[in-house]
């Protein structure tokens, strides 16, 4: 007969998945005379402001146990009772050594102080390398930065953006230098989960996509998972961008100005509660409107073009491992020209956490809150009106992380959600031609759960889960029904795409199910260790997505209508399957990884050529259903140590679509056949570096080489109407010119501040971002391309003042 505690600890393992049952098995006589286990756990924190240090490295010298903390920087380890030597580690600050006297289930914090900015230290080698390109761990296809190690990048018009640096990494890249829109692996701009302290972001641009949303004063880190994605997340196809908003100086106060030349922040913080609490107030704004009253023209005077946005954040700890953190963001756009048109739009999100360990488990209890909305207000030509669009996304989830063991973790959890979308709304103003048109809100429930179990089978890392997760449409709606189930029909003699006919129309009542979809969505991961400092790694994903964007263009904008799933639009699922390699040499100072992807979709939806989307009622007779596929070789070398730090990426890379017709006499678009997304990429190469000249100097530089867009050219003319026309080829056939540029900055470090200048597109390389074709004013028989580029050569300069 077992003995009661290894009884408990069966138990616990056979709840644990199959494989550590066996592991239990197969051990269970030695165990069975191990003195009772004692639990150490607690947080990694910073000595600076007291805030924690997520994926921070925890070494137990004695028995040689290495683990890490969670996102939240907490851990947990069971060890027999004795005297341990442990060693915190991470990339930035100093490494910490203390010796443990482990007699009973201790919650200890470690802190560490910040390894200091200077030449002579610089030369110091790494403990680890950054999570991303670990060897030891199981995550592969991962980003992870945090805000300082993007302040000294060259940025544009004097702004340090998360989202822009995401895209001088592999497999990242947008179609525009005027969007935030980012294209990971092929996928759409809409195929990214983009959350901000878990809250879902629907439209990370601000400036038509100049800037991004994220304040970098506000941000801690940022993680982007392009494959791999661990269990807990779902909704998207393509990637899972996490970004985690700073927790404030629980130590004193402290705060920091910028002054550029477009915009200024500011940002404060302290602790709360003696300590045992801290906040965080960031604010940002433009003021390009206030150029605007320089000028002349009282019209130009009156515009109006400017953003600010706002983050915050508090929170409490409490006994040895509570918190409850309470986080907000609010930002506006503004855009408008006197007597001509408005248009505003804005994210408002918010999150509530209460994190707690209980021993070997760690909780935390998330209720988030997502809001986006835009107004456009037009007033010329008797044509007054005002349109509006929102989006709204509330959820409560549940999440267990238990530790069984030093390299043995089981994550599980539940959640549940609404989605409210008011996809248009037309009002008439005095004296409009307009006609008011109000289309049905869109409604969907979302409920999900998942389990994942990490652990070791000697140089084999494991990672496998499962998500089950559902979308079900509800009402208050009106549901068309189409002659033979054709919402779109094709007429072959005017070779064109045209409304089906409607037969019958049905009325959902407010909550009403109007249609439920209902799927799996398996991970695996797997890691070989093949030295070490080098491991082979694999990873399998299924992602499914039940709401998309309504746009057929390449490069989405602040205006585009988000709808959901419904009777005639079936859930978005891809595959995708990722093979790597990862090392570390010279003594951990360089990284290098190299991964293949394949990437399959299905239930994609396109649009029928000359497709009009604006302020569809019946947006399915407009689509037709397809596939897409991705396949690339990504490679990136990075160095972390010493006077020059940096990275180099390059992608190989293709992204394909396939919309094949809705019967064999019918073309499809393209013919049916297979060509180029709108985002497809052959090479992307970019070089990112940053050189300590001395103590008080820096300069850093990027360098960006990439093959031009998919484009469509016509291939003919004719005249209708005394009007010269053109008639367009296969959708994509061509190339926009190929797309390079670089960038510079300098950094001068003061006492309690950074003087910073930058140039963007420093030989002024006009990247054309798009081609039209127009006749020639001399003769309307000639016709001409005009490409459009955003940018020229850009500088910039900022001061920034710490207090």
């Amino acid at each position: 007969m077992l003995n009661p505690s290894l009884k408990a600890r069966a138990g616990r393992t056979m709840m644990a998945l199959i494989p550590i049952v066996f592991t239990a098995a197969g051990t269970g006589a030695a165990h069975a005379q191990e003195p009772e286990q004692v639990r150490l756990s607690g947080y990694v924190r910073s000595t600076v402001s007291d805030e924690v240090l997520r994926i921070s490295r925890l070494e137990v010298v004695e028995p040689g146990i290495s683990i890490a903390t969670n996102r939240f920087g907490f851990y947990s380890v069971e060890l027999v009772p004795g005297r341990y030597t442990v060693r915190v580690s991470q990339l930035g600050y100093e490494t910490a050594t203390r010796v443990v006297d482990l007699e009973q289930t201790t919650s200890l914090d470690f802190a560490l102080d910040l390894r200091p900015v200077s030449v002579a230290e610089l030369s110091v080698e790494a403990e680890h390398e950054p999570p991303d390109l670990d060897p030891e761990t199981v995550e592969m296809s991962v980003i992870r930065f945090d805000a300082p190690a993007i302040s000294q990048l060259p940025v544009v018009l004097g702004e340090a953006d998360p989202v822009r640096t995401l895209t001088l990494y592999p497999g990242i890249t947008t179609t525009s230098d005027a969007t935030t829109s980012i294209n990971v692996r092929g996928g759409a701009g809409d195929e990214n989960l983009i959350l901000l302290d878990d809250s879902e972001v629907f439209n990370p641009a601000h400036a038509l996509g100049f800037f991004s949303t994220f304040n970098t004063d506000a941000v801690d880190d940022v993680t982007l998972y392009k494959a791999g994605i661990p269990a807990r997340y779902g909704g998207r196809l393509s990637s899972v961008m996490e970004i985690h908003q700073r927790e404030g100086n629980s130590r004193e106060f402290e705060g920091s100005a910028t002054v550029g030349l477009l915009s200024s922040r500011l940002s404060l913080e302290g602790p709360l509660f003696d300590g045992n609490g801290s906040w965080l107030v960031a604010g940002r704004r433009t003021y390009a409107d206030l150029f605007l009253g320089l000028s002349n023209d009282p019209d130009v005077r009156e515009s109006v073009a400017y953003f600010y946005d706002l983050n915050a954040k508090a929170n409490v700890r409490y006994g040895t491992t509570g918190q409850i953190m309470l986080s907000g963001y609010f930002g506006r756009d503004r855009l408008s020209v006197v007597r001509e048109a408005s248009v505003g739009w804005g994210n408002a999100a918010g999150t509530l956490r209460w994190n707690q360990g209980f021993g070997p488990i760690f909780s935390h209890v998330t209720l988030i809150f997502s809001d986006y909305d835009y107004q456009v207000q037009s007033g010329f030509n008797a044509r007054a009106a005002s349109f509006s669009s929102r989006v709204r996304h509330l959820n409560l989830s549940v999440d267990e992380s238990w530790t069984l063991g030093p390299r043995d973790q089981l994550e599980f959890g539940v959640g549940i959600g609404t989605y409210n979308v008011r996809p248009a709304d037309v009002v008439e103003g005095e004296g409009s031609a307009v006609v008011p048109q109000e289309l049905d809100a869109r409604h969907g429930l979302a409920p999900d759960a998942y389990i994942e179990h990490e652990t070791e089978l000697g140089p084999l890392g494991l990672r496998y889960g499962l998500r089950a997760t559902g979308f079900i449409r509800q009402g208050e709606a009106t549901v068309y029904d189409y002659l033979d189930d054709a919402p779109v029909v094709y007429h072959p003699e005017l070779g064109r795409y045209d409304r089906g006919v409607v037969t019958d129309s049905t009325r959902y009542g407010s909550g009403e199910s109007i249609v439920s979809y209902w799927g799996l969505e398996p991970r695996l991961g797997l890691r070989l260790q093949v030295g070490s400092a080098s491991s082979l790694k694999a990873s399998y994903s299924r992602t499914r997505q039940y709401m998309r964007l309504v746009t057929n263009t390449n490069s989405p904008t602040p205006l585009d209508l988000w709808d959901l799933v419904g009777p005639w639009v079936e859930p978005h699922v891809a595959d995708q399957v990722a093979l790597g390699y990862v090392t570390t040499f010279s003594r951990g100072r360089y990284a290098l990884s190299g991964e293949v992807y394949y990437k399959r979709a299905r239930h994609l939806v396109d649009y029928v050529d000359g497709a009009d989307l604006w302020v569809v009622r019946d947006l399915e007779t407009k689509l037709l259903e397809g596939e897409g596929r991705g396949y690339g070789f990504e490679l990136l070398l990075r160095k972390t140590q010493g006077r020059l730090r940096g990275w180099a990426s390059y992608t190989l890379a293709r992204t394909e679509q396939r919309t094949p017709g809705l019967t064999a006499s019918d073309p499809g678009i393209a013919g049916g056949s297979w060509y180029p997304a709108p985002y497809d990429r052959t090479h992307d190469f970019a070089l990112t570096g940053v050189y300590e000249l001395d103590d008080t100097w820096s300069v850093g530089a990027n360098l960006i080489f990439a093959t031009g867009l998919p484009t469509t050219f016509p291939v003919a003319r004719y005249e209708f109407a005394g009007v010269v026309l053109g008639a367009y080829g296969s959708r994509n056939a061509e190339r926009l010119p190929s797309y390079h540029r670089l960038d510079l900055s300098a950094t001068k470090r003061f006492g309690s501040g950074d003087l910073r200048f930058g140039v963007f597109n420093a030989y002024n390389r006009f990247n054309a971002q798009s081609l039209a074709f127009r006749q020639r004013e001399d003769t309307r028989l000639v016709t001409e391309a005009v490409e459009t580029a955003v940018f020229g050569i850009v500088p910039s300069i900022s001061y920034t003042w710490r207090f």
